[in-house]
């Protein structure tokens, strides 16, 4: 059996980069959202940054899936990357990456037609901005073959203690004294952030992982 070739390679970095595009986009839209600016730093120019991260990730989305299809180790088609939960390869974490594939064109799509679909269409469409971010998450740790590596770790790691941290500040600065439910709020992000580390722990940093994530047995190479 050969092993992963170098387009392989591609998409996983390529998934990785979309990941570090969409933490920053999570990161700058929590905080702006409670309409902070820093001193010399105009709101318009926020708001464009923002955009264009988000596009930067859509950009890269496509290219994600292109270089999986056209490699041939995992035998991947169009219908694994376009149907959610259809691939027989780790179906579930797969179909959460498609998942939050969707959630973000819809999302990118809706934002570049505000005006015209009014702001009530938008704001909803574009809460699903927040579960973009953690399907891409569990996608990358559960089906990328790279999760267990120092430097892998280290990426999500910082990725998830800057989003939490945006968080907890946007509920902390909303109001000089945050009420119950955002404290519930911010304690129920912590906890899932949490959750996730040990999953992680249990899960995709223990051996066979890739047999339980779901590889087919014919691509079980001693896998991670």
């Amino acid at each position: 059996m050969t092993g992963p070739s170098p387009l392989w390679y591609a998409s996983r970095g390529i998934g990785l980069t979309m990941l570090l595009a969409l933490t920053a986009t999570v990161v700058l839209g929590t905080v702006t959202s409670g309409r902070w600016k820093a001193d010399g730093w105009p709101r318009f120019l926020t708001a464009d940054l923002h955009r264009n991260l988000s596009l930067i990730a859509l950009t890269l989305l496509p290219l994600h899936g292109l270089t999986v299809v056209l490699d041939s180790y995992a035998r991947l088609g169009l219908t694994d990357i376009l149907v959610p939960f259809a691939s027989p390869y780790r179906t579930l974490w797969m179909g959460l990456g498609v998942l939050a594939g969707e959630l973000l064109i819809a999302v990118v799509a809706t934002s570049l037609v505000r005006r015209v679909l009014g702001y009530g269409a938008w704001r909803l469409v574009h809460w699903a901005a927040y579960a973009v971010w953690p399907l891409a998450v569990l996608h990358g740790l559960g089906t990328g073959s790279d999760t267990a590596s120092g430097w892998a770790l280290v990426l999500y790691i910082g990725c998830g203690g800057a989003v939490l941290l945006a968080v907890l500040m946007r509920l902390a600065l909303h109001e000089p004294d945050p009420s119950a439910g955002r404290v519930a709020a911010g304690l129920l992000v912590t906890a899932a952030m949490l959750g996730v580390i040990v999953w992680t722990m249990v899960g995709p940093l223990q051996p066979g992982w890739a047999a339980a994530a779901g590889t087919p047995r014919d691509l079980l190479s001693g896998g991670p």
